[in-house]
């Protein structure tokens, strides 16, 4: 290489290296939080046990039941009712509490199929919105969506900069489609880092690239291009910054 491509590249490898540094931590977190959040069913299944498998002999009507839990908290607003999954189990009622009672917030009640109040759980509390506002926020609040959205981006760069590292330039397949595993620990190591890094590549960047809308910079970026270029058919339904669409903007 010449004097300036060597340069070029060796600045490359850095805004690799740092960024690596940064974000994969981050990622680390991102990755194992996400993988968790795809089994959200199976938990709040599981977290909802105790009002499951209950005696159907006596029904009520959606109507009542809803009725039975705006009794429970009085002055709630209903915000919506989640049919029950299967016979026996009690139906999920999500209401908004008075600010009067604990300074508000909502509440998860569960109405037995014959109308009784079985209990409550607080949504913020839940096992899985707890991996969500890590995930999203690293339970810092807005601050840690920041931070989420910044490891986003540079990882973004990492997989962007590893690419033209790996790049290949005269070589065969091998070191760039497979891994030289016969040509000693460091030829070894670092084709399983490229190769493997290239393979997972464009993953990665599916996952990035459709996960940045709910972040705060780029969500209301996006949203604000949706509006200019008329993609707006309805109301937004994902939040922003872990905020609620409406509230997005400052």
């Amino acid at each position: 290489m010449t004097p300036s491509a060597t340069s070029l590249y060796r600045t490359i490898w850095r805004w690799h290296f740092y960024a690596g540094l940064f974000v994969v931590p981050m990622v680390l977190i991102l990755a194992l939080t996400g993988a968790a959040y795809l089994f959200k069913p199976q938990v709040e299944r599981w977290e909802e046990r105790a009002f499951q498998g209950l005696p159907t002999t006596t029904q009520v009507s959606p109507d009542d039941q809803v009725h039975a839990a705006l009794g429970a908290y009085p002055g709630a607003r209903l915000h919506s009712y989640r049919v029950p999954e299967r016979e026996g189990d009690a139906a999920m009622i999500h209401l908004a509490l008075p600010d009067a009672r604990g300074g508000g917030g909502m509440r998860d009640v569960f109405v037995a199929p014959d109308g009784r109040v079985l209990g409550a759980l607080d949504p913020d509390r839940r096992i899985m919105q707890l991996v969500h506002d890590v995930h999203g926020q690293l339970l810092l609040g807005h601050r840690g969506s920041w931070l989420v959205e910044l490891a986003a981006s540079w990882a973004i760069v990492m997989i962007v900069t590893g690419l033209i590292l790996w790049w290949p330039r005269g070589r065969g397949a091998a070191g760039v489609v497979w891994p030289r595993l016969s040509r000693g620990a460091r030829v070894a190591w670092r084709d399983l880092h490229a190769v493997t890094g290239f393979w997972v590549s464009g993953l990665a960047l599916v996952l990035l690239l459709t996960g940045l809308p709910w972040a705060d910079v780029w969500g209301s970026a996006f949203k604000a291009v949706r509006s200019e270029l008329g993609w707006v058919k309805g109301a937004q339904d994902w939040t922003i910054g872990g905020r609620a669409p409406d509230a997005a903007d400052p």
